[in-house]
């Protein structure tokens, strides 16, 4: 079966239509979903889908997009969460630095990543990192903070270098839906170059689309599959087998 390692099971509209949407989904061969959260409003929802749903994993974070809402409490309830669940992994954090438009904002930004990054090692927990125009601080805040429990680069788009980067800091790339775009050739060039053993596969849903004005899903997962398979030159399911075994292998048990 295939694993989603990214997908907002938890926000509009497929939380409207859940049952559908993971229908859809088990019908070609989807049967696993790791769902993050991105801000204190949407932690207990998503833990709520994993308790009530087996095949999603649940991850909280703070995402660099709402950091103007953090507190101190914010934090605190975060450690919380943490503590109550030690299944869950920390996500979705990281650096967003087309949303930074001051130095200020850039500094915010790593302030709040690295204390998160600083909680994860704490807790022990892998991590999901957003990571736009930030490839180099989000590297440089995980030497900072002596971070070693890894997880995962989500929605890799950068280069071989770049991937092997993260790799050295115990990271798994994710591949995503960048792939159905044919002329995003640095992800097609991880896809078929990256060893498998540091590759999940992804689809953001119902975030990136193929085409503008869409609304992704989680079955794009399948044809993502079949495309590094296709690079690779063998089977998706061996593609679904390798994959879904590296983003288990990150989820406390």
């Amino acid at each position: 079966m295939l694993f989603d390692s990214h997908c907002h099971l938890n926000h509009r509209p497929l939380i409207d239509n859940l049952s559908q949407v993971l229908l859809r989904a088990s019908d070609k061969d989807i049967g696993h979903f790791l769902v993050p959260a991105t801000s204190s409003a949407d932690w207990l929802i998503t833990i709520e889908l994993a308790k009530n749903y087996p095949q999603i994993y649940a991850a909280v974070g703070l995402h660099p997009w709402f950091i103007n809402h953090i507190t101190d409490s914010t934090l605190q309830q975060l450690e919380k969460i943490l503590l109550q669940h030690p299944q869950i992994i920390m996500g979705e954090i990281g650096l967003d630095f087309a949303r930074a438009h001051s130095l200020e904002e850039k500094n915010l930004q790593i302030k709040y990543f690295e204390e998160q990054l600083q909680l994860a090692k704490i807790m022990q927990r892998p991590v999901i990192i957003h990571h736009v125009h930030a490839t180099n601080a989000c590297l440089e805040s995980i030497k900072r903070c002596h971070f070693t429990n890894g997880g995962i680069a989500h929605a890799f788009s950068g280069s071989l270098e770049e991937a092997q980067a993260w790799v050295k800091h115990g990271f798994l790339i994710g591949v995503g839906s960048l792939l159905l775009r044919s002329q995003a050739k640095k992800i097609h060039r991880i896809a078929e170059k990256l060893p498998l053993q540091h590759m999940v596969i992804e689809t953001d849903a119902p975030y990136m689309a193929p085409s503008a004005n869409q609304i992704n899903h989680p079955v794009s997962l399948r044809q993502i599959a079949e495309i590094i398979a296709s690079l690779r030159n063998c089977h998706w399911q061996d593609i679904a087998t390798i994959t879904s075994n590296n983003t288990f292998a990150i989820i406390p048990q």
